[in-house]
């Protein structure tokens, strides 16, 4: 006699009722029955000696090709226990799976009891693997669609059927049970193969978009193409028309850049939709004049950008609001763009802080960084624009080594040119910042949250202090400081930052610990003293005349990886030089290049010429776009 343990098949000796064991504690051994409902079994528990453990009859390979079609079922097969191993008896060559043998079962069951229909799929999920069922259900169809896409397609909704049994348990079947699952089986064997379902079509037409589908095989790229557009035009599916004006937005192989057919695809596409991400879009079609020779139409920008602001889209929100700040098609308003600008740079940088480095908040810091520097609704204040110019870096940086979104590159290129410009004006140089008042704190108190410092000890009572923001209830992990000094070229996330005071400085708190748990702070300028509060109780003070706080060394650059050849072009319409990959040493200063316009292929004037390590570069490598060839 075999053990009781769980997984093994026992019957009942009293009344022959054969289940599976569950799990056994001593002599109590639980067991579930699937002979009356296999959609909701039975459990009960058995003293061990009241069971025996039995074989059950195995599945034989030449019934696998019956079992599927619905010729037999799993009553007959396991003697009415509707139990059976994942084993399967070999007594004919082996059976695989195939959309004739689905599409008859399907046929079968259609419309049959719920216990019936729960069964069948039971029992083929249990021996999928000896029907040689396809193991990458759901996976991309590339180049062709073969029978093993439609099985494993299929499948997938088979599976999703017999979950939805379980989970909900229905009286009955519901019609349409098997109405997706009849017509991606039937297209496919009533045609021989030759034609595949509208529910494929769609399948592959979201399988690829505008960022992926070049590196795709060109058959993959012919049978997207053919999908997309079936959907666009035959389906009138909005998301599918989305998704081809994007590939015509930014342009690929299959969709070379069309602004024609990408701005009537996202205008088809907000009507049926509403969505503001395609008036959004819309707004930078018309702001840039894209299908108007380049001629900007200002009203269709601001009619569009005011939508997507409207949806708290950012990039509308700061199109907008440079429209205002320049005059582009509405009244000069310096103070309403630096009051848009401030409000997606400040939800922005709550973003940023917290991880989300694929936000808006370069964007955002360049434009704030503008406002200081052009007298945009405040005065000119070059340490501030510096200040905003080296977080749009550093955020830049951060966001291009994560994802790759469009325009990224003229965004980089903008703030490099502002810090350029900035620091020509901006002499300020040296390591360290100096507060007179603990205005360190503006990094820490984030949102008015709970900070700690750790104080510890110099000598000449100089205290140095690690100053950091605690995580609430709610949070995996506080928020990092954007630790931005615009005189030490210096930006970083920090976990954590080491402020020190003056020298015969002194602190005390509550406990007498060296450590201050605060969530708000007063400065009394007379004494010289910062009080730290935690829910309006005194947490600790600290006397001293000053603190500071020191950015770290820069680190030497070291030169690595392969070194590229890059020229600088000028494009003479907005006077904005951008870096260009050549392969064509002979280029050099003042020759003419073409590179690929919005409008097809473009000459522009070379101005600068250089090699550059990978480790130089401010993007990465596959950000660049190569010079096509010289003039």
């Amino acid at each position: 006699m075999g053990r009781l343990e769980s997984g093994t098949y026992v019957q009942v000796i009293d009344t022959g009722r054969i289940g599976e064991v569950l799990s056994r504690e001593r002599t109590n051994v639980v067991v579930e029955f699937c002979d009356v409902s296999s959609v909701c079994p039975e459990e009960y528990t058995f003293k061990d000696y009241q069971l025996k453990v039995v074989e059950l009859p195995r599945i034989k390979t030449s019934q696998l090709g019956p079992l599927v079609r619905g010729e037999i079922t799993l009553t007959e097969i396991t003697n009415g226990t509707h139990l059976l191993p994942e084993y399967v008896e070999v007594d004919s060559k082996a059976y695989r799976i195939n959309a004739k043998d689905m599409l008859i079962g399907v046929k079968h069951y259609d419309g049959m009891p719920v216990e019936d229909v729960y069964r069948w799929l039971e029992a083929i999920m249990i021996v999928e693997e000896e029907m040689h069922f396809p193991t990458d259900v759901g996976e991309n169809i590339v180049d062709a669609v073969t029978e093993k896409d439609i099985i494993s397609y299929a499948y997938g909704e088979m599976s999703e059927l017999r979950w939805d049994l379980c989970d909900f348990d229905p009286v009955e079947l519901p019609e349409d049970a098997f109405k997706l699952i009849k017509d991606i089986l039937g297209t496919w064997v009533e045609s021989d193969g030759k034609e595949y379902s509208d529910f494929i079509k769609q399948v592959i037409a979201e399988q690829f978009d505008d960022n992926d589908i070049d590196k795709q095989s060109e058959a993959t790229q012919k049978l997207y193409k053919e999908c997309l557009d079936y959907c666009c035009d035959v389906k009138k599916d909005p998301k599918s028309i989305q998704r081809r004006g994007y590939c015509y937005y930014c342009g690929t192989k299959i969709y070379p850049n069309d602004w024609v057919k990408a701005r009537d695809a996202f205008i088809d596409y907000y009507q049926m939709t509403g969505d503001a991400s395609a008036a959004n879009t819309l707004g930078y079609i018309y702001y840039y004049g894209r299908c108007n020779g380049g001629v900007p139409e200002y009203e269709q920008a601001f009619k569009y950008f005011s939508i997507g602001h409207a949806y708290t889209y950012f990039e509308s929100t700061y199109k907008l609001a440079d429209m205002l700040a320049h005059g582009y098609g509405v009244v000069k308003d310096g103070e309403s763009a630096n009051h848009l600008y401030y409000s997606v740079y400040k939800q922005n940088y709550k973003r940023f802080i917290r991880g989300d480095f694929e936000c808006k908040f370069a964007d955002a810091a360049l434009r704030m960084g503008n406002c200081f520097k052009d007298e945009i609704g405040a005065r000119k204040d070059l340490e501030m624009a510096y200040f905003y110019y080296l977080q749009a870096d550093y955020a830049i940086r951060e966001r291009t080594k994560k994802a790759n979104h469009y325009g990224d590159t003229v965004v980089f290129n903008g703030i490099q040119k502002a810090l350029e410009e900035t620091r020509k004006e901006y002499t300020e140089t040296g390591r360290t910042e100096k507060f007179i008042y603990p205005g360190w704190t503006k990094w820490t108190l984030i949102k008015h949250r709970r900070c700690k410092l750790t104080i510890k000890e110099l000598s000449n009572g100089v205290l140095a202090i690690d100053a950091k923001p605690l995580k609430r209830r709610d949070e995996n992990e506080a928020p990092q400081m954007l630790i931005t000094i615009p005189r030490a070229d210096y930006c970083e996330l920090k976990k954590k930052v080491r402020i020190k005071t003056a020298p015969n400085s002194r602190y005390g708190t509550l406990d007498e610990k060296p450590e201050i748990i605060f969530d708000s702070v007063e400065y009394d300028w007379d004494e010289k003293k910062t009080s730290f509060y935690l829910y309006d109780e005194l947490a600790g003070e600290i006397y001293t005349e000053y603190y500071t706080l020191t950015a770290p060394a820069k680190k030497k650059h070291e030169l690595s990886g392969e070194v590229h050849h890059f020229v600088s072009v000028l494009f003479e319409e907005s006077g904005r030089c951008y870096d260009y990959l050549c392969d064509d040493p002979s280029v050099k200063v003042d020759d003419i290049v073409i590179v690929k316009g919005y409008d097809g292929e473009k000459p522009v004037k070379v101005v600068a010429v250089s090699d550059k390590y990978e480790s130089e570069l401010g993007l990465p490598l596959e950000k660049y776009k190569k010079i096509i060839r010289k003039k």
